[in-house]
């Protein structure tokens, strides 16, 4: 076996914890677990199980699906089981990819809201606790003047859209990219060779404000890595400190 190699999506998900600190915010903070390109298929049910032990470990407020969710008709059962699995944890948000997009982005949505989870492109939604405010989105709305004092995450599938999403949001999650799945070395936070092909081919990001996150992924339709691990994100957000 050749250290950082891996091909099957077997071994465990990596899971990658980040902290993001919200200026203007003096409220509870949130802990969300965000795994995009999930790829399932009828075969890939462990995909799902490794899903869901990990947000039983890490107990997060929110489970956030970034899309490319199936890569075939036939995942839709495991997808809805999963999502029925993981709402026994957490309540569930997911978005779609170009994979759901490819495979019926209708086949996607109905899994997803058959296993009790919400469907984002349906309609933002927003989290309460302890008088603190989490908006979760798929589409890009403005700041308008009733999001004072709230933490507004953007849910996405391709990193892209934190150029225009930027202004308006303290967070953005994305995947999609894969990290490209072979890395053989990083610079500036960007993961080569795949940063020569797309500018967000990295992990973290600082953008006017904003902070864009990207997932590698917890799957792969050619399930083929080297030392670029699956993974899922468990994400703190918090008031920034001032004192």
């Amino acid at each position: 076996m050749i250290a950082g190699f891996e091909f099957g999506s077997r071994a465990p998900l990596h899971v990658r914890h980040e902290r993001v600190s919200v200026r203007g915010i003096d409220t509870a903070s949130w802990r969300v677990l965000y795994a995009s390109d999930l790829h399932l298929t009828a075969r890939r049910e462990h995909v799902g199980a490794a899903l869901l032990e990990v947000v039983a470990r890490e107990g997060p407020d929110a489970v956030l699906l970034g899309g490319d969710l199936l890569d075939r008709r036939s995942g839709a059962r495991v997808l809805e089981d999963t999502v029925r699995r993981l709402e026994s944890h957490a309540r569930v948000f997911a978005v779609a990819g170009n994979h759901d997009e490819r495979v019926g982005r209708a086949c996607a949505r109905n899994a997803v809201r058959a296993g009790g989870g919400h469907w984002l492109h349906d309609c933002e939604q927003e989290l309460l606790r302890n008088g603190s405010r989490l908006q979760l989105s798929s589409t890009i709305r403005r700041r308008g003047a009733n999001d004072g004092n709230c933490v507004r995450a953007l849910i996405g599938h391709d990193p892209r859209i934190i150029e225009a999403a930027a202004p308006h949001y303290d967070v953005v999650f994305a995947g999609h990219l894969h990290g490209g799945q072979c890395v053989w070395w990083s610079r500036a936070g960007r993961l080569y060779p795949g940063a020569w092909f797309d500018r967000w081919n990295g992990l973290r990001f600082d953008v006017e404000g904003a902070v864009l996150l990207v997932s590698r992924g917890a799957a792969d339709t050619l399930p083929l890595r080297f030392r670029c691990p699956r993974e899922v994100l468990c994400c703190a957000i918090a008031a920034e400190c001032t004192s």
